[in-house]
């Protein structure tokens, strides 16, 4: 059985809010150049709920198995011994030296990304449910307190009191001097600054109800986000990141809940766990979303139930919880 994962969180009960847009658009390009894909499926074992890819490895972390595995990144094999965390891990991210690992049992760890090997301590941060690393800090979100923790990387312990933001925070990404919080449960996202935590501005409202992921690109922060009117619907949607201001444009895609998010190769990627509802028929995907041509592009199948998708050493990958895998998708031009 699933322990509570970043993802499953955001699958809760939709709210009703009010619904915000930018009388502005930002300008985008026509087209991203056209990619070539290729598909491998690698068993891992346990239930991959979450992904990250530093420069030439990836790590998964096994929710039930209470272990991070870390995989070659030219072939997706495993290589080692896993490292044992704390129970339930849910969320990965790599970056200021170090592979850190948040868990259901309201810890944060780090993993040395040259041995994989856990440091002996942990950090205690209450319930967390998201983790990214960058701008000098590691920041986690904790999902019933509200609140985004920043742990400094150097000492390794927690810097300063945890900063409100929204209800239910759940996935967070760092870009542009900024942490950007996905607040699940009033369809907001926070941004605070990266050089000292604090808040910058009010809560920018994206979605009549929730906010399901959040990732950082090479020139926008775009989110996935679905509401009480269209409950069958997700839509991406783009934050200029200078600005603040939320472009008007709305892309579909077609994909459940929960659903993950992670930009690369020009184009946002975005993690479909699939249907079987009559007419809806379909396994696990991710689907290439063309954000500059505002177009979703043919789904690539990998294993059952994406849980995770990350960027890097040339692919993208995907975190399978329904079948113990992880996907590797090579691109090419």
């Amino acid at each position: 059985m699933l322990h509570k994962t970043h993802l499953s969180v955001l699958a809760t009960a939709i709210v009703a809010a009010g619904c915000g847009s930018n009388p502005d658009p930002v300008p985008v390009a026509k087209r991203a150049p056209a990619l070539r894909l290729e598909a491998e499926t690698v068993r891992v074992g346990g239930a991959p709920v979450a992904i990250a890819v530093g420069e030439d490895t990836a790590w998964v972390a096994d929710n039930v198995g209470a272990q991070v595995r870390r995989l070659d990144g030219a072939t997706g094999r495993p290589e080692g011994r896993p490292a044992k965390v704390g129970r339930g891990p849910v969320a990965l991210a790599v970056g200021e030296g170090g592979v850190w690992v948040a868990t259901g049992a309201g810890t944060v760890h780090r993993l040395d990304p040259a041995t994989g090997a856990a440091d002996t301590k942990a950090i205690r941060v209450a319930d967390p449910t998201g983790i990214a690393a960058g701008g000098g800090g590691v920041w986690v979100t904790s999902r019933l307190k509200g609140t985004v923790t920043r742990i400094d990387p150097r000492t390794r312990r927690v810097a300063g009191p945890p900063v409100r933001v929204g209800r239910n925070p759940a996935d967070v990404a760092v870009g542009f001097g900024s942490v950007w919080v996905a607040n699940a449960d009033d369809g907001t996202v926070s941004r605070l600054d990266a050089g000292d935590g604090r808040r910058v501005g009010k809560p920018l409202k994206v979605g009549i109800a929730q906010v399901l992921a959040l990732t950082v690109g090479a020139d926008a922060v775009w989110v996935a986000t679905t509401d009480l009117r269209r409950p069958g619907r997700v839509e991406v949607r783009r934050i200029d990141p200078e600005s603040g201001k939320l472009d008007d444009a709305r892309i579909p895609v077609p994909a459940g809940v929960p659903i993950d998010l992670a930009a690369g190769f020009g184009r946002v990627w975005a993690t479909d766990v699939g249907s079987i509802l009559p007419g809806e028929r379909r396994g696990g995907s991710v689907r290439p979303v063309d954000a500059p041509a505002r177009r979703v592009g043919r789904a690539v199948a990998v294993g059952a139930e994406p849980a995770g998708v990350a960027i890097g050493a040339g692919a993208v990958w995907t975190a399978n919880a329904g079948d113990g895998t992880v996907t590797r998708v090579a691109v090419g031009r």
